[in-house]
This record gives structure tokens, sequence and C-alpha cells, in this order.
């Protein structure tokens, strides 16, 4: 293992939880024990809560994030993914905004490294127009904290297995094979593996 202890926190909503997965690891699982397979001493924290919508995790992100690995170890980081319930649920723009402004600003204030992600693509093509202006909008909030966005749409290049998981079982969550496919985009994503190796 490298000498680094780093400390990690996942947050999000059922994505990130990794609902309809029946290995119980997400994508977020599975970047955890393919980092430690590499050597990386990582510790990761899932804190996914299905339902939520960003103004949901933002509510919470502090205290559950400082309860984990504040104090704790030498590097500490946050990844942060939502949206999806934002759009399903009609939730304002600005509301999304300022969730994420409220969580980058936080880790800011912390020294925790942050790592923003888009949301996977919703099923609903009526959705697409209001999905692509949330995503525009946290890029630029990101930018702001100087945090990496990584767009995740467009990272996964293949997403057939993804929505042919989801259609054989709730309509909206794959199963392994669509979360393996964000944990690979996500582990290859030049800014995580640079930081892991800093």
């Amino acid at each position: 293992m490298t000498a680094h202890d780093i400390r990690v926190c996942f947050l999000g909503d059922s994505f990130t939880l990794g609902t309809g997965d029946d290995s119980g690891l997400g994508w977020p699982g599975r970047v955890y024990a393919d980092e430690r397979r590499r050597g990386v001493n990582l510790t990761a924290y899932n804190l996914g809560i299905r339902g939520q919508t960003g103004a949901q995790i933002a509510e919470r992100a502090a205290g559950e994030v400082s309860a984990r690995i504040s104090e704790r170890g030498d590097r500490h980081g946050v990844v942060i993914c939502f949206g999806a319930n934002d759009l399903y649920l009609g939730r304002p723009l600005g509301e999304s905004v300022q969730a994420l402004q409220g969580m980058l600003q936080w880790a800011r204030s912390q020294d925790f490294a942050a790592f923003v992600l888009a949301a996977p693509p919703l099923a609903e093509a009526s959705l697409k127009i209001q999905q692509d202006a949330l995503k525009d909008a946290l890029v630029h909030v990101s930018a702001d904290f100087a945090a990496p966005f990584l767009d995740l749409p467009a990272a996964v290049e293949d997403w057939s297995a993804w929505r042919a998981e989801a259609l054989a079982g709730d309509g909206v969550h794959p199963g392994a094979e669509g979360y393996r496919r964000i944990s690979a985009a996500f582990e290859t994503w030049d800014v995580w593996r640079d930081w892991l190796d800093g």
C-alpha cells in the first residue's frame, strides 16, 4: 500500500448508492475495490441516499462527511454526484446550483479536495433539455471553485448496458455492468488519478 492514508466520501442519490446492483457495490464500491487492488491506501464511504435532491444532500453533507474523515488520515476528498431527483421532482435550477455552491464552499473551508460528476443520462428523453441546462450550470459552479467536473454522459462511451439493465429492472436503475462502466470512467479520469498519486 502507498504511504498516504486517503479518505474519500461519495455524496449523492440512488445512482451513487448503487440501487439495482445485486452485488451491493454500485460504482463507488468498485472504485474502492479497484484502487485497493492497485495499492492505493484508500478508505471510501458511500453516502448515497435514494430519492434525495441536491438540496437534501447539501443539508447533510457537512455533518456526515465530518464524522467520517475530518482529522483522520493524511488527505481528504469529497465526490459529489446528483441531479436526477432535482429533475424528476421539478426543483428550481437555482436550488440545485445553491446546493453545489454550499458543498464546494464547505469542502474548501475544510481543505478537502472536491470532485463533481454530472448525473447519468435519464431514461426520459423529455428531460434531456433540463438535464443539459443543469449540467451546464453545475459546470460553471465547479469552475468558480476550481473543482474538477466530469461530464459523465460523455465520459461513458456506451450506455447500452445501463439502459438494458434499467429496462429489465425498475426502469431507472441499472445492474452491475451499468455501474461498472461509471467506475471505469471515473477511475481513468486524469484529475482523479493525479490526485491519488499526489
